[in-house]
């Protein structure tokens, strides 16, 4: 019986993955199209330093306020499509839709503060070694993007998106509905 079962029934998990993948390629270039675009807008328009908290985004580090924008305001529109595509199509989450939605902002945020602080470490080092000024941009942002998914993979398996086998109230009264 066992053997008759098609890949996605026997590796649930390992379907999931490349489901996820799939999505957080998407959510990617959704990432990279605004960040492309922010960058492009606000790098040179909003060029005073940006020094909050962990995130030093100075001129000395080749960093600046309109790059923060840019790298922020990214992250979130992909977590947003990441979101509201592998809650359904990646991980058939049937548990409380408002519940995971807060946990996935607070995780996106802790995620999205990572990732903006990775940028403020890694910029200056890859600036070290090149000056090419699309490499010193987009390599820690790439190395960002996949630390990113190595955290949210296994929280959204797990923790936020579950799907019970018995869901303790009916998913259709817990979403959004669309307007008719």
């Amino acid at each position: 019986m066992e053997e008759n079962k098609g890949f996605t029934q026997k590796h649930v998990g390992v379907w999931q993955f490349i489901k996820f993948s799939l999505v957080s390629s998407l959510a990617g270039i959704t990432e990279t199209v605004s960040f492309f675009i922010l960058s492009t807008l606000l790098c040179t328009r909003l060029t005073e330093d940006f020094d909050f908290f962990v995130f030093h985004y100075t001129n000395e580090k080749q960093l600046n306020l309109g790059l923060f924008i840019a790298f922020f305001a990214s992250a979130i529109l992909a977590e947003i499509v990441s979101f509201l595509i592998n809650r359904k199509a990646t991980f058939h989450a049937n548990n409380n839709f408002w519940r995971s939605a807060v946990m996935y902002l607070l995780l996106v945020l802790a995620v999205i503060s990572l990732k903006t602080w990775i940028v403020t470490v890694l910029t200056p080092w890859v600036g070290s070694w090149t000056g090419n000024q699309l490499l010193i941009e987009w390599i820690p942002k790439a190395i960002s993007m996949l630390i990113a998914m190595a955290i949210i993979f296994p929280m959204n398996k797990f923790v936020i998106m579950r799907h019970d086998e018995e869901p303790q109230e009916a998913p259709q009264e817990d979403e959004p509905q669309p307007a008719e």
